[in-house]
């Protein structure tokens, strides 16, 4: 089901390197709710099962691309002296916008194979939709609190929203706008 939604490289790579052992990890909570919240009425329990498979990895990815920082320049950036990461709770709202954004993407090609017969999974592609709406406007801070993680960006690219490359307006990188 992920295969169909362009996600299966998503889903691999975390599986290959132990994702089964991180399911009661810091960020599963954060995205086991966007997962029980989306697969809510849904009567298709593969469906249920890809919603949540890919809501584990969006923890996965979310992990691991927080603790890397971009290169500055053609020097990578020192080593943080610090802790001057991201606070827990940005992370896990970065956690809950990815999941959002890949189970999005599971529901729309589920119902582009399977139809619009099943009123629960129009339903539950219909809330992620709406959860998309309602947390665009907090995407710029969230990404301003994100600073120069990878993360920033995943994040900016999982869910549709107007200020999507916004980073990138400038020109100065190699996803600039065209």
């Amino acid at each position: 089901m992920a295969e169909d939604a362009g996600l299966s490289a998503w889903l691999s790579l975390p599986q290959q390197l132990g994702l089964e052992g991180h399911s009661n990890g810091a960020l599963a909570p954060a995205v086991r709710d966007v997962a029980l919240a989306l697969g809510d009425g849904v009567s298709d329990q593969a469906t249920r099962d890809a919603v949540e498979a890919v809501c584990a990895a969006a923890a996965w990815w979310v992990g691991v691309l927080a603790v890397i920082r971009h290169k500055r320049g053609a020097k990578a950036a020192p080593p943080p002296t610090g802790d001057d990461g991201a606070p827990v709770n940005v992370i896990e709202e970065a956690a809950r916008i990815v999941a959002l954004g890949v189970a999005t993407r599971v529901l729309r090609a589920r119902l582009r194979n399977v139809g619009t017969s099943d009123p629960g999974m129009r339903m539950a592609y219909c809330r992620a939709l709406a959860e998309g709406i309602v947390v665009e406007p907090r995407l710029p801070g969230l990404l301003a609190a994100l600073g120069d993680l990878r993360l920033f960006d995943l994040v900016s690219t999982s869910v549709p929203w107007r200020g999507r490359f916004t980073k990138y307006a400038g020109g100065t990188g190699a996803g600039q706008v065209e």
